[in-house]
């Protein structure tokens, strides 16, 4: 199923390399990594996601359709936008911010 999101190129570009350079498509890099996110680290992200540039390109990828309902309903749930989500899942899966140290500030 496909989910279009705003996503800064340097992020997109990353996952992209990491994908290639491990023999796998960038689509499923991130359905692994918004997966992941959904299941681990969303909770501590309640009441606040990580927002990228306003000017970021759009992407759109095939991820499996249970993810794609995941992130539709977090973000009808909580009042997110879906770039954000997924842009905060990308900061995590790189490694760009971790959500311990966040959620401690919350």
């Amino acid at each position: 199923m496909n989910l279009s999101m705003r996503l800064p190129r340097w992020a997109h570009k990353q996952m992209k390399a990491e994908a290639r350079a491990a023999g796998r498509t960038a689509a499923d890099l991130y359905g692994e990594a918004v997966t992941h996110f959904l299941q681990e680290d969303a909770p501590r992200f309640r009441k606040f996601l990580l927002t990228g540039p306003s000017s970021s390109p759009s992407v759109t990828l095939a991820l499996p359709k249970a993810t794609v309902a995941r992130v539709r309903e977090l973000a009808d749930e909580c009042d997110m936008v879906i770039s954000d989500i997924i842009y905060t899942a990308v900061l995590v899966h790189l490694g760009e911010v971790q959500p311990q140290a966040l959620a401690k500030a919350a």
